[in-house]
């Protein structure tokens, strides 16, 4: 037994890392396996154009439909590596050794590593891109019914930590929402940019196909379910990071709920909190603790995963027509955000569908501002007769002195002098009922909700 390193491989820790659902995509037997994939087919293309002959291409496939990814074929490549120092020749003499005659001559004709591993990268993260827009949906699904249900139910808004003004929780579920819909839009919209393959031979210039080159890099990518690339992009890595980039955005919106919520839970607020499961234990020392593990993971996750695209941005600055210094740093990022990002999207899936909503806490946050969260209202009703700046500097000066008094504003208001020359009793009163305050938070909750179309 190999000991684990990163915390992704780890048997105790690694199902915190990565999404298990994921984790075969990137594993190293099927990483193998995908390379080879690629090969048999960039074979069979070459033999059809007569590039290959058509015996060795069989011998190609042949070898690769008998070999065993194993401990031992492993161990045989890896060898080869060491041997070599060349992150493809162990495998393509591995190979070799299996084809009959001299099939394995031809392995690989005209190509390179970035050829093969790029078009395998490639039609992997296409898989993971279906399985996170199924994720999104799924999370939108709940969001839509949190939206819904949480219509009307008030709570204090916040700007700089402090009460602000009155919303409701459904409109802050509509926020995440919204702002997830466009993850799945972004998720949907790159595709035609990510679903093309690599075929440029060691420079991109496909010289070592001869003149039908194009059409031997088109029909090998027909055959892989890939789009073929206008000219190579073995320096150009905006494709990947886009998808990182994008990745960054989808767990940045999971931390960005992770962290209200973390916020919102602390007692003295309790306004939201993770579902509870029983046995979790939230400190070693200090039994009484619940904490929220998964929002503050989320946080975790997407640092990880933040990191990582701005590693990729670094490799979008290449010497020349290739540099492994930025290519090959890909082969431990890509996998580490991905499997991080599935793992994130799995996790604001539980958070979300086990999130409890304490609503007479939320009524009870607002109650004890003592009016305050009605100031604005206040203020614009008496611009209309004073100006804006005036009622700004009035209703300052009035909630000041309440403050210092602790006296409700509405109290503090009725008290005034100038103010109860301008409104009456009646009319302050009315400024502060709650369900008025909430503008058009409900209105936008139902924009929000019809322009997601879930299945």
């Amino acid at each position: 037994m190999i000991d684990s390193i990163h915390i992704n491989d780890s048997t105790i820790y690694g199902s915190s890392w990565a999404d298990p659902e994921l984790r075969p995509l990137f594993a190293e037997q099927n990483r193998i396996k995908g390379w080879l994939e690629v090969m048999v087919v960039l074979a069979e293309i070459q033999a059809k154009f007569g590039l290959i002959p058509e015996q060795a291409a069989t011998e190609i496939k042949g070898a690769y439909e008998n070999i065993e990814i194993d401990e031992a074929f492993l161990k045989e490549v890896c060898e080869g590596f060491v041997k070599t120092n060349h992150s493809l020749m162990g495998l393509i003499n591995a190979v070799k050794h299996r084809c009959e005659a001299s099939g394995g001559e031809w392995l690989c004709y005209g190509v390179t590593v970035q050829d093969i591993t790029d078009t395998h990268t490639i039609r992997t993260l296409l898989k993971v891109r279906e399985h996170f827009l199924e994720q999104i949906t799924g999370i939108e699904q709940i969001l839509v019914n949190m939206a819904r249900l949480h219509r009307q139910t008030v709570m204090c808004g916040r700007t700089h930590g402090q009460p602000g003004l009155p919303i409701t929780f459904g409109f802050k579920a509509a926020t995440w929402l919204d702002e997830l819909e466009r993850h799945r839009q972004r998720l949907s919209e790159l595709k035609p940019r990510l679903g093309v393959g690599q075929l440029g031979g060691g420079v991109g210039s496909l010289s070592s196909l001869g003149p039908e080159g194009l059409a031997i890099q088109k029909a090998v990518m027909q055959r892989l379910g890939l789009n073929a690339p206008a000219i190579s992009w073995t320096s150009t890595r905006d494709r990947y990071a886009e998808w990182m980039n994008t990745l960054a955005m989808i767990t940045c919106t999971g931390d960005r709920i992770g962290q209200e919520i973390v916020n919102l839970q602390r007692p003295e607020i309790g306004e939201l909190s993770e579902g509870f499961a029983s046995g979790a234990v939230g400190s070693i020392t200090m039994p009484q603790k619940r904490n929220p593990e998964i929002s503050e993971h989320l946080g975790t996750l997407s640092r990880v995963v933040r990191h990582h695209a701005a590693h990729m941005a670094e490799n979008l600055v290449h010497s020349h027509e290739r540099d492994g210094r930025s290519w090959k740093g890909e082969w431990v990022i890509i996998p580490d955000a991905t499997l991080a990002t599935g793992k994130s999207l799995d996790l604001l899936k539980l958070l979300l569908k086990d999130l409890q909503v304490n609503q007479q806490r939320m009524r009870a946050n607002i109650m004890a501002t003592n009016g305050f969260v009605h100031a604005e209202a206040v203020m614009l009703t008496l611009a209309k007769t004073l100006g804006k700046q005036s009622a700004h500097q009035l209703v300052y000066d009035v909630t000041m002195q309440a403050q210092s008094e602790g006296l409700h504003l509405k109290q503090a208001l009725i008290n005034n002098q100038q103010v109860s020359t301008i409104l009456s009793n009646d009319q302050i009163e009315a400024l502060f009922v709650l369900e008025r305050s909430t503008g058009v938070c409900a209105d936008m909750i139902d924009q929000v909700i019809a322009q997601i179309h879930l299945p």
